[in-house]
């Protein structure tokens, strides 16, 4: 039988249950971190976007990211839907082929960043694709800035090949208008062999944003995305030294952070909340 004591400390359990996320976040956000989730992690699950709102709000994430399958709803309309679900979203995933397109739109949410995630694959394998798409994305950053934006990419392992002596991301980093920010992805930079908090260091005027996902052991390292390169696992429960990279991280101006997970083994909901859980701890203590 459900006495009124009984409902009364039901009751409270579930409103602290509810209540102790959002001391998480606050304590997170006054330590000078932001902790959002990309969409893209639960992209095969958004055909009620406001009840999965409600769970990331609810889990304790104060952001999110977007990418091009929300894009279908008209911006005021998506910036609405956010909001109203306590959320904010400063940036988003916009292809490489139609960013220019997308200048007004985003806009239009109030984006902050306009992220490239990728150049088009044939330009993956020479260092004349990485100039070529280096001068397209200063064309798109001239026009993202007068918007009042700023174009970021987002880099993943591929970019990292040894090419001619050389590698994409050098190019990249070597060619893009000093307006371009990074949004650097700690995960495909260490599946590319890559000393993460060297990265940060060398690309510190550029850094801007950063992806978080964590790697199971493996043996070998990877230049292209795919099987070969999905050891993936939530933040906390790999071998990326995450204490020492958000310090770093913090150390060199970085506020935001995006929780991604592009392949997961436990359910949903359990994994992007066991890497809000770690990183919320970690913030703060």
């Amino acid at each position: 039988m459900l006495t009124r004591r009984r409902f009364t400390a039901l009751t409270a359990a579930a409103a602290a249950a509810l209540a102790a996320p959002m001391k998480l976040q606050a304590a997170a956000t006054r330590s000078g971190l932001e902790f959002g989730l990309a969409l893209y992690t639960v992209r095969n699950y958004l055909k009620d976007m406001g009840a999965m709102l409600d769970l990331i709000h609810q889990i304790g994430y104060a952001s999110i990211e977007l990418f091009p399958a929300v894009y279908s709803r008209p911006a005021r309309e998506l910036k609405a839907l956010i909001e109203s679900h306590g959320l904010k979203a400063p940036s988003g995933h916009f292809d490489y082929e139609v960013i220019a397109d997308k200048v007004d739109y985003a806009a239009e949410l109030g984006l902050k960043y306009m992220i490239c995630p990728m150049i088009p694959r044939p330009q993956w394998d020479s260092l004349d694709g990485f100039r070529k798409a280096a001068a397209h994305l200063n064309h798109v950053s001239a026009k993202v800035t007068a918007a009042g934006m700023k174009l970021a990419y987002h880099a993943h392992n591929y970019e990292f090949k040894p090419i001619e002596g050389s590698t994409g991301f050098a190019v990249l980093m070597k060619e893009l208008d000093p307006a371009v920010r990074l949004e650097l992805d700690v995960y495909w930079v260490t599946e590319a062999g890559q000393n993460v908090l060297e990265v940060m260091k060398q690309n510190r005027q550029r850094l801007a944003l950063m992806h978080l996902k964590d790697r199971k052991p493996a043996a070998a390292f990877s230049f292209v995305p795919g099987p070969k390169g999905s050891h993936f696992t939530e933040v906390g429960s790999g071998t990326i030294d995450w204490k020492a990279v958000i310090g770093e991280a913090n150390r060199l101006g970085v506020k935001q952070y995006f929780v991604e997970e592009d392949v997961y083994d436990l359910p949903y909901e359990q994994a992007i909340r066991s890497s809000w859980n770690y990183l919320s701890k970690l913030a703060i203590s």
